[in-house]
């Protein structure tokens, strides 16, 4: 007997793991330990969240069992086909002391091949969240497999591969519409590899990705370059380049037969052009002649085409244009109307005009929070000093203590580049306006990346300064008061109000503000 495979090694491998080849909805299930499991190296999935999917398993338990594959090397026994993420979320479960984890329900498979196993694990991948770099893999791997078993004869329950395009397949597996399957596929075949690069780390978007497929590998070579110069390339910006291109081409000075009729019809301009001036000579009578033929033309007279204004009306791009029954020549509204250039847009138009729209927002939005940042990082004046000077919102529940130093500190996102002797112009702000009201104080001290104290943030210690940023000296507000009372009411000092001395106590107590 001839050494190598045998169908007993087949029955004794398959018995041993206990397995059931037919696919059904009931099949054998067995509890494993995690650590005779092993990764597969054709799960070329991103995994992330492992920790957040461990707390779920932690309170609610498994909800969906492994599906492995009897395989034993030195790695391990058994080869993960579905449920890697579970797989590292329980081993993490079991490495913090949560020994209950170790042993996990799992279905046993059978793949026949290396090809059938890659076509599993899309399929079990099929509903979860993916990336671009996943999606792009995922289209390469599965045409391959389906097209060496597709060469082998081989088949798939419920799929049909000798029939049709693979791509329709593909489409089905994938549960995406054939014009994505389309798209994926063009930007496998026909992305240079730089760009390749760029979209799996999600510096460049599918829809740019997409369009540069469509142009020549010089194009492409040509549009990298530009993307490396201003660090970004939309999906609008490589049509504006591709439109271009077709501009340049449509321009070229034609060659052959082309160059002769175009030096035909220049020198037949010119001959028109000429004509009119040997018309309107000094002859008198053929000019009166000409206008009077102008005002009544006779028979015989070139036709001239009219080109009357009207109203377009609403029916000529109707989709029901040929059933309409009320169709008129003039309509400009109508209750049933349904445009046809936009019902009868494909797959292809409406994803474009889709990624334009994204591109478009997402334009808008980096530009609003370029403004904003742009806004919050103004230079702000300096006073003769050189102390950095900014203007700061003050909630006017705070504005008292900030001006009498009770509240002699100020909890800020330091997005301004705060220093030790700045200047802050605290200003006063009430049910969102400003009152007017403003405090001058300096930072003496400032504390960072400090425990507990939010990332970014920073407490500044302050003190109240003047107009020109000196410190405020403290003052023996009891004693003033005392001298105020002690020499009477008097006249404001170069005026002619009369102040009594209860205000000018007042005055005094409160900074100096009336």
């Amino acid at each position: 007997m001839a050494t190598g495979f045998s169908v007993m090694d087949a029955l004794n491998k398959n018995s041993k793991a206990g397995i059931e080849e037919t696919p059904k909805a009931r099949f054998r299930t067995k509890d494993i330990s995690i650590f005779k499991m092993y990764r597969n190296e054709m799960n070329f999935y991103s995994i992330a969240a492992v920790e957040e999917l461990a707390g779920d398993i932690l309170t609610f338990g498994l909800k969906q069992n492994l599906e492995l594959v009897y395989e034993p090397c030195e790695k391990g026994e058994y080869r993960i086909v579905a449920g890697e993420r579970r797989w590292l979320a329980l081993k993490m479960l079991v490495s913090k002391g949560y020994k209950e984890f170790e042993m996990a329900t799992s279905k046993l498979t059978t793949p026949q091949d290396a090809d059938e196993e890659q076509v599993e694990i899309i399929i079990a991948n099929a509903y979860r969240n993916k990336s671009v770099a996943d999606m792009i893999e995922e289209e390469k791997r599965l045409k391959e497999s389906l097209e060496k078993m597709k060469a082998a004869g081989k088949q798939i329950k419920g799929y049909d591969l000798t029939s049709g395009r693979l791509r329709d397949v593909i489409a089905s597996m994938l549960h995406m519409s054939k014009t994505k399957v389309a798209q994926i596929e063009s930007v496998n075949n026909n992305l240079i590899p730089e760009f390749k690069e760029e979209l799996k780390s999600e510096r460049l978007t599918f829809s740019a990705a997409y369009e540069l497929s469509g142009m020549t590998t010089e194009e492409q070579q040509e549009a990298l370059e530009r993307f490396k110069e201003s660090g970004e390339l939309s999906h609008k910006d490589i049509k504006t380049m591709k439109g271009e291109k077709t501009g340049q081409q449509d321009t070229q000075k034609p060659t052959g037969e082309g160059a002769e009729t175009a030096t035909e019809g220049q020198n037949g301009s010119e001959t028109e052009k000429s004509t009119p001036e040997t018309e309107t000579g000094e002859n008198g009578a053929n000019t009166e002649t000409q206008e009077g033929s102008k005002e009544h033309p006779t028979a015989g007279d070139e036709y001239q085409t009219p080109h009357p204004e009207g109203i377009t009306s609403l029916c000529y791009s109707c989709t029901e244009y040929e059933t309409c029954n009320v169709k008129t020549g003039t309509c400009t509204k109508c209750d049933q109307y349904k445009n046809r250039a936009e019902a009868y847009k494909t797959e292809e138009q409406r994803y474009s005009e889709e990624q334009d729209e994204i591109d478009r927002e997402t334009k808008r939005k980096l530009r609003e929070k370029a403004d904003e940042e742009r806004m919050n990082n103004i230079p702000s004046a300096s006073g003769e000093s050189g102390k950095k000077v900014h203007q700061i919102r003050l909630g006017a529940s705070f504005f008292e203590d900030a001006c009498s130093n009770i509240k002699s500190f100020e909890l800020r996102k330091n997005d301004r580049g705060y220093k030790k002797g700045d200047i802050l112009e605290l200003m006063e702000f009430a049910d969102g306006r400003n009152t007017g009201r403003m405090v001058r104080k300096m930072v003496t001290y400032i504390l960072e990346d400090y425990t507990g104290l939010e990332e970014g943030f920073c407490i500044m210690a302050t003190s109240l300064v003047d107009k020109d940023g000196e410190p405020l000296q403290n003052a023996n507000l009891g004693q003033i008061c005392a001298d105020l009372k002690a020499n009477g009411d008097g006249y404001i000092e170069g005026g002619e109000e009369y102040i009594l001395i209860d205000k000018a106590v007042n005055i005094v107590r409160d900074g100096g503000r009336e």
